[in-house]
């Protein structure tokens, strides 16, 4: 759980400190300039939104790893779980966004681009399992089991959005 607080902490120092420097950078090209309490409190509440979607993910990510636990009896430890969550969460707001621009593109917005993205998801997955040196048998089966369930999500919210394959 500290894990996860440090992290939340650190998502929300940084968040806070860009969102200040943004909104009274931007309020110095006006003429009437707002108080400096007020730029603080606006940077407080878009940085604690900022931490709740980047909690939202993380804990879903968690939450997905947690079922695949549970599915499989694997066993894994909380501190294991926190580690696996924050560094799905890094790889999927960096790396990822590369993938899914790169499929995107070479394939089209379609069905077969969000599967190679899935297919690059259990790679990575693998991979960042072997970095943070989880068992054989625990990283095969999370990198498989957490990419399926997101591709689940976006599939459905794919077909959701595209009513079109529905229809015909």
């Amino acid at each position: 759980m500290l894990e996860i607080s440090i992290f939340l902490s650190i998502i929300f120092i940084l968040s806070f400190l860009l969102l200040f420097w943004f909104i009274h950078h931007e309020n110095k090209k006006r003429e009437k300039q707002d108080h400096l309490l007020t730029l603080v409190v606006i940077a407080i509440l878009f940085s604690v939104i900022i931490t709740f979607v980047f909690a939202f993910v993380l804990f879903l990510i968690i939450g997905s790893t947690n079922v695949i636990d549970k599915i499989f009896s694997l066993n894994i430890n909380t501190n294991q779980l926190f580690i696996i969550g924050i560094s799905f969460l890094i790889y999927w707001l960096t790396i990822d966004n590369i993938f899914e621009k790169l499929f995107e593109y070479m394939l089209g917005e379609n069905i077969y681009a969000i599967l190679f993205l899935a297919l690059s998801r259990v790679v990575s997955c693998y991979i960042i399992g072997i970095i943070i040196k989880l068992n054989e048998v625990i990283n095969m089966t999370v990198s498989i089991g957490v990419p399926l369930i997101i591709l689940a999500i976006e599939t459905l919210y794919y077909f959701k959005n595209n009513k079109s394959y529905i229809n015909s």
